[in-house]
């Protein structure tokens, strides 16, 4: 779940703590190798120079998020087309129950075509599916088959809980400051004559008496990373009305927009035939940015040069960008499965799930068919060990599933920090990291952006992970985690722990200790298979 933040409280919380870079930034800095280039990326060219010579098998490469444009034109070329279905015949032409699947399928999708775009967070959903059912009672009055329903029940609650007394912290002052903005805003758009300005157009105004503290104010506000007023007005907005939501979700159940849409049961699994194949309608920018790391089209000379060179990307709409719901990551996952998929990624996570168990199944599942699941750890500096995180590698019984690999975020001395002070971490829970930090990637229409998450991180290893299974067919699934996690890149000195100021081995942050490196993966490969 993100939390969008106005730019100033961004700045007041993140002050100038970062290191200052000791080299230039450059651009795709996360394929570059340390010792050759001096930048700690995955050694992507030494990879491709161990695979010289040598002919990969075509891999697909689930993606579940939030929608692709199928039309982006360094994705086309590579996006996985259904062999069983004719495209836009409205017919199940591979009798899968799916109308149109041709690229994927979409489960957040009405039957019309209109798609989802109203989200509600998990922990509001699960206090009050639960409340009448738990309410008053403790664990042992709990039936056996319902004590992690109950336990994700009682973490919802103390998270509206802690969200109200927080709201009523804060709502006071956003309010007058929301009013401030929406006036002063006003204001600067009569005396510039438009609707939409940025810091630049401020530089047009006569600085006076009476305006200069109000130009100040904005130019600090523009110039601290906002595009324009109406970006940082929505931004501003959309936080305020979360925390106004914050003061009434103990006393108010959410709306059901997805069952209403949908015309599906939200907590039946057995119901699987819903959604659409509408995989463009609302949101595909995370979606697309996040599959060209995977396999944009490579050495094209055009957008960028994704990870893996011979690989099919599936899109599977399954998140709407917060707390998606556990039946439709489950279902996801097994489409994914049963449409070939060997490797999946899932740039996206929670804190509450309910249903954890169907997506455990799901996972299993996919072990089963040698699939491989790469998963985002999440931007909130936590430590994951203690504040579960979604989906997860361990069932709700703490059984350890060897087919997922939990990601982490790095960075590079050039960008001032080796880990991402964004980044989740955890000494059990996350495996490795892998560069997160100002990474290249494509965009909806055309062209290119950086952007900075562990929904980056996931996608370079899951990029790193349908690298093996192309070029090393016969390595199985638990086989490729276990040797992405082993051959990654060792950081001798401290990095900063999320969050913190403190110092401590990378080793205290994820278990393997390591950041992926796909010529550390293609070498250690090479050696166990034989050639």
């Amino acid at each position: 779940m993100k939390k969008i933040i106005p730019v100033v409280m961004v700045l007041l919380l993140l002050g100038q703590v970062q290191a200052q870079p000791v080299k230039p930034k450059v651009k795709n800095w996360h394929y570059l190798d340390y010792k050759k280039d001096g930048y700690l990326g995955i050694s992507l060219d030494e990879a491709y120079a161990l695979l010289k010579g040598r002919k990969g098998k075509p891999v697909i490469v689930a993606v579940i998020d939030s929608g692709i444009d199928t039309l982006q034109p360094d994705l086309e070329p590579v996006l996985w087309k259904n062999p069983g279905e004719i495209p836009n015949n409205n017919r199940d032409d591979d009798g899968n129950g799916l109308v149109d699947d041709y690229y994927g399928w979409n489960y957040l999708g009405a039957p019309d075509g209109e798609n989802l775009s109203v989200s509600i967070s998990d922990d509001w959903r699960t206090y009050h599916r639960f409340k009448t059912a738990f309410e008053g009672m403790d664990s042992a009055q709990v039936p056996v088959a319902q004590q992690w329903q109950y336990r994700e029940w009682k973490r919802a609650r103390q998270k509206l809980v802690s969200s109200r007394d927080n709201a009523l912290k804060v709502i006071d002052n956003l309010r007058t400051n929301w009013d401030i903005a929406s006036r002063t805003n006003e204001l600067l758009k009569k005396m510039l004559g438009k609707e939409v300005f940025t810091s630049r157009d401020l530089d047009s105004i006569t600085v006076t008496n009476e305006n200069r503290d109000l130009i100040g104010i904005w130019k600090r506000i523009l110039d601290g990373g906002e595009t324009s007023n109406t970006g940082f007005l929505k931004g501003f907005g959309d936080y305020k009305k979360e925390e106004e939501d914050n003061l009434i979700k103990l006393t108010t159940p959410p709306e059901d927009y997805r069952g209403k849409l949908l015309g599906d049961d939200d907590y039946d699994i057995s119901k699987t035939r819903y959604g659409n194949h509408n995989l463009t309608g609302f949101s595909g920018y995370h979606g697309t940015g996040v599959s060209s790391v995977i396999g944009a089209v490579r050495n094209n000379g055009t957008g960028i040069d994704g990870i893996a060179d011979n690989v099919r990307i599936m899109m599977i709409r399954g998140i709407l960008g917060k707390d998606e719901f556990d039946k439709d990551v489950a279902l996801s996952i097994r489409y994914a499965v049963d449409h070939g998929a060997k490797v999946i990624n899932m740039s996206f996570g929670k804190y509450i799930s309910p249903d954890k168990r169907w997506v455990d199944e799901a996972i299993a599942y996919a072990l089963s068919k040698d699939v491989v699941l790469v998963h985002g750890a999440g931007n909130d500096a936590t430590n994951v060990d203690l504040n579960d995180h979604y989906p997860s590698s361990y069932t709700i019984d703490n059984r350890l599933l060897p087919n997922m690999l939990q990601v982490g975020a790095s960075g590079d001395a050039s960008l001032g920090t080796l880990v991402a002070s964004f980044s989740n971490y955890g000494k059990k829970r996350v495996d490795l990291f892998a560069p997160g930090l100002e990474i290249n990637s494509a965009i909806a229409g055309n062209g290119t952006q950086l952007s900075s998450g562990t929904s980056l991180s996931s996608p370079v290893v899951a990029g790193i992970a349908a690298l093996l299974r192309s070029y090393f067919p016969k390595l199985k699934a638990a086989e490729v985690v276990d040797i992405i996690k082993r051959s990654g890149a060792t950081v001798p000195e401290p990095v900063t722990k999320p969050g913190t100021n403190e110092k401590v081995a990378l080793s205290e942050l994820c278990n393997s200790g390591r950041i992926a490196n796909a010529a550390g993966a293609v070498k250690m490969a090479l050696k166990m298979t034989g050639n």
